[in-house]
């Protein structure tokens, strides 16, 4: 997977002050960090189109960034990756990056998106009236930089009802351990009523807890004072 460059800059003093960031972003820029392999942080800004552009279209957990320090004399770049982002909840832009410092010879533990294949021409959906159970959207790996994938493809075109795959069934590169636990289900395929019959249990199981949940015994001390009240009244 080739590795996106983009260029970014050092935060100044001012740019780092308390309510900054808001002030940062109205100019068109994103705020971020880098941490990792033991040294200093660094606090950067990024051009939000610039990085809008370059990730448009990608998924950008398990891409490798090569940063261009740009205003420090001589364009330094660091590799890393994307830990962590924020967005703006209701119009999805990003708020903060955060990257980590990788070494290309080091290797790294990633959380990297499973993606269905063929899903609308399973013979479980087509031929049986079943449905699709995506139990497991992301895994979590190890491997070297280099060997990072995009995404982990499962194609379902063959599933039938009753079948499952499990997180040990996946296919993936012998360069690449899996440390998510490999029982857990990743996809399966059942009958339609199957899931809504779930679906009901669950809700029963929900309601029938919620009377437990009102009810409370009256404290010691109240129950005494209504009765010393009612021998008062007698």
């Amino acid at each position: 997977m080739e590795n996106l460059v983009i260029d970014v800059f050092k935060r100044s003093p001012e740019e780092l002050k308390k309510n900054s960031s808001g002030r940062l972003r109205k100019s068109g820029y994103i705020p971020g960090v880098v941490y990792g392999l033991k040294s200093e942080p660094l606090n950067i800004k990024v051009e939000s189109k610039t990085f809008k552009d370059l990730v448009k279209g990608k998924g950008i957990s398990g891409h490798i960034f090569d940063l261009h320090l740009k205003d420090t004399g001589k364009a330094k770049k660091i590799s890393v990756l994307l830990k962590d982002f924020q967005k703006e909840p209701i119009s999805r832009e990003f708020t903060h990056l955060d990257f980590i410092r990788i070494k290309m010879e080091q290797e790294v533990t990633i959380t990297v998106p499973i993606l269905l294949e063929n899903e609308d021409k399973s013979i479980g959906i087509k031929e049986e009236g079943g449905v699709i159970q995506h139990s497991l959207r992301e895994i979590e790996i190890s491997c070297l930089p280099k060997d990072i994938p995009e995404n982990i493809i499962v194609d379902v075109i063959d599933l039938k009802i009753g079948d499952v795959v499990r997180v040990s069934d996946l296919i993936v590169g012998e360069s690449i351990k899996v440390l998510s636990n490999l029982e857990e289900v990743v996809v399966s395929m059942s009958y339609a009523t199957e899931l809504k019959e779930e679906e009901e249990v669950v809700t029963e199981e929900t309601t029938e807890e919620e009377p437990e949940l009102i009810k409370k015994e009256k404290p010691e001390k109240v129950e005494k004072e209504e009765k010393v009240e009612k021998e008062e009244k007698e």
